[in-house]
């Protein structure tokens, strides 16, 4: 594992379906033993509590109830004090529309959902390891 993982202390996943909260719970206490993981269902509970607090890394799926995660990324994008903020989408879906708006808004990265727990833990730890540090070079 690699000592820049320690810096996602405080992890947050908006993602309405409770089955893929598990599944992303289960794998980030597998590479991250101790994170705070918080879970939201959708994008207007992301940024209410993005006024009281700041995650160290935002998961962000697109298809959520009442605001979906396209709408959340480009709100939070543009305030300044959240540029900076690693904002992973992290949905089922592939299509390229979806892709190039979400880095459009301002995604730090895309990742597909995984068809497996074994291939998000795989994804989750190469993900972690880049070096966050210097956002550009992601």
């Amino acid at each position: 594992m690699a000592t820049n993982q320690s810096i996602f202390r405080n992890i947050w996943l908006a993602d309405d379906d409770e089955d893929d909260h598990l599944v992303f719970e289960d794998a980030i206490n597998e590479v991250l033993p101790g994170v705070t993981l918080i879970h939201f269902f959708n994008g207007e509970v992301v940024l209410q509590q993005l006024e009281k607090e700041r995650p160290d890394i935002l998961f962000l799926d697109i298809n959520m109830p009442l605001m979906d995660g396209t709408s959340c990324l480009k709100l939070i994008r543009e305030k300044p004090q959240f540029h900076r903020l690693p904002i992973i989408v992290y949905s089922v879906s592939r299509q390229p529309l979806d892709i190039t708006s979400s880095y459009g808004f301002g995604a730090t990265l895309y990742l597909i959902k995984p068809p497996s727990h074994e291939k998000l833990i795989m994804n989750l730890k190469m993900l972690l390891e880049l070096d966050w540090n210097n956002p550009q070079s992601i």
